[in-house]
C-alpha cells in the first residue's frame, strides 16, 4: 500500500502506469482509492517483494516496502496521537489518565517537526510512569497544511494528519485489540464510569463517537507564573450555548468536533479513519452521550494559533466542572 496526498492535477504525472515487484521485476495488479485529502495505491505484491518499481510519465522510480509492524501492537489497547512541542510531562499525563480511566496500555505517538527531538525525553517520563506494553514514538516530517477558517470552513488542504492516521491504521495498528484517536490537551470522560476501550470492543459495530467540551483559563485558574501548565490545575468549562439547526435539531454550538475510539480489525476496508469520524462507514456517524472529552485549550505550545488569552470569570459565559473536578480527585487517589 502507498500511501500520500491527493494527486489532483500532478495525476497524470504521478498516477503509475505500472508497477513490478523487486526482486523478479514482476507485473503487479494495483488500484488508486481518492479519499479525502488522501489517496492510497494498493498493490497486489508477492509476499518475497522488497520494492517497487513504478514506471509513471515516462520515469522510473523505486520505492523500499516498509515492514509491516502491527505485531508489536497487537491485543493492545492503543492511545493514537501526534505531537508538535507538547511537553512530555503533558504527554505522560494524558497517557496517566487514560491508564487509570480506561484502561489504555500502549501508545503510538506521531511527531510532527517538533522543535526539538522528543523521541528519548516521552520515552523516559513514560519509563518513570509504567504501565505500558507498547510505546513507538514516530517521526512525521511533514508540513500540517493550511489552517481553516473555522471547525468547519477551509479544512481542504491539511494531507498531514490523515496520512498519519492511514498509515498508522494499516502498518501498525492492524492488530491492535482497540484505538482511541485524540490529542495531548484532551482528557475523555465517561458518564457510566466505563472504559472507551471496553465499550468500543463490546459496541456491535466496533465503534463509538463522542463529543468534546472546552476547559479554558480564567481569573480564577490557579497555574503559578513561571511554571508548567499541567491539566489537573483547571476546572471551568464553556457553558454549553444551545442552538437548532433547520429550526429543528438542538446542538450546543460551542462543543468541540467529535472525535472516536474503534477496533481496527471491524472497520472495512472502504473506510478512511478521519480525524473527528470514520469516513464512508455509516455507523461510525453515530455519537454516544456515554463519553464526553475535556479540551484544556491552555495545554499547548500555541504551535496553531495563541491560547493564552484569558477571559475573567463569567457566570453566564463559564461554569465549574464538577465532573472533572471528581475525576481528578479519582486520578490523584490513584
Amino acid at each position: 500500500m502507498l500511501l500520500g496526498p491527493p494527486l489532483f492535477n500532478l495525476e497524470p504525472l504521478l498516477r503509475p502506469d505500472s508497477i513490478r515487484a523487486l526482486p523478479g521485476n514482476g507485473v503487479c495488479a494495483f488500484r488508486y482509492r481518492k479519499l479525502d485529502r488522501h489517496m492510497q495505491i494498493i498493490v497486489e505484491a508477492p509476499t518475497d517483494c522488497t520494492a517497487l518499481s513504478l514506471t509513471l510519465g515516462g520515469h522510473r522510480a523505486e520505492v523500499v516496502v516498509g515492514a509491516n509492524l502491527s505485531e508489536r501492537f497487537a491485543g493492545r489497547r492503543v492511545l493514537l496521537t501526534k505531537t508538535k512541542n507538547n511537553d512530555p510531562v503533558w504527554i505522560r499525563d494524558w497517557v496517566s489518565f487514560n491508564q487509570r480511566f480506561h484502561g489504555a496500555d500502549a501508545l503510538l505517538l506521531y511527531d510532527n517537526l517538533s522543535d526539538t527531538d522528543v523521541t528519548q525525553a516521552v520515552k523516559e517520563e513514560l519509563r518513570r510512569l509504567g504501565g505500558l506494553e507498547a510505546v513507538e514514538v514516530l517521526s512525521w516530517p511533514f508540513k500540517f497544511g493550511p489552517q481553516g477558517l473555522d471547525a468547519r470552513r477551509f479544512w481542504d488542504s491539511d494531507f498531514c494528519e490523515l496520512g498519519a492516521l492511514e498509515h498508522a491504521r494499516w502498518r501498525l495498528l492492524a492488530e491492535a485489540r482497540s484505538v482511541q484517536t485524540g490529542d495531548v490537551d484532551e482528557l475523555l470522560l465517561s458518564t457510566s464510569g466505563r472504559s472507551v476501550f471496553a465499550a468500543a470492543e463490546k459496541d456491535p459495530f466496533g465503534v463509538v463517537r463522542y463529543r468534546g467540551r472546552w476547559i479554558v483559563g480564567t481569573d480564577r485558574t490557579k497555574v503559578l507564573d513561571g511554571t508548567l501548565r499541567r491539566h489537573a490545575q483547571y476546572d471551568t468549562v464553556l457553558r454549553r450555548r444551545m442552538a437548532r439547526r433547520l429550526g429543528l435539531l438542538a446542538y450546543d454550538s460551542v462543543a468541540c468536533p467529535p472525535k472516536w475510539t474503534a477496533v481496527p480489525r471491524r472497520c472495512p476496508e472502504k473506510a478512511q479513519w478521519g480525524v473527528h469520524r470514520i469516513l464512508s462507514w455509516l455507523p461510525a456517524m453515530r455519537v454516544s452521550t456515554d463519553f464526553c472529552y475535556r479540551h484544556f485549550r491552555e495545554i499547548t505550545s500555541n504551535w496553531k494559533y495563541d491560547r493564552l488569552d484569558r477571559d475573567a470569570f463569567d457566570s453566564a459565559v463559564h461554569e465549574i466542572d464538577q465532573d472533572l473536578i471528581d475525576y481528578f480527585a479519582r486520578w490523584k487517589a490513584g
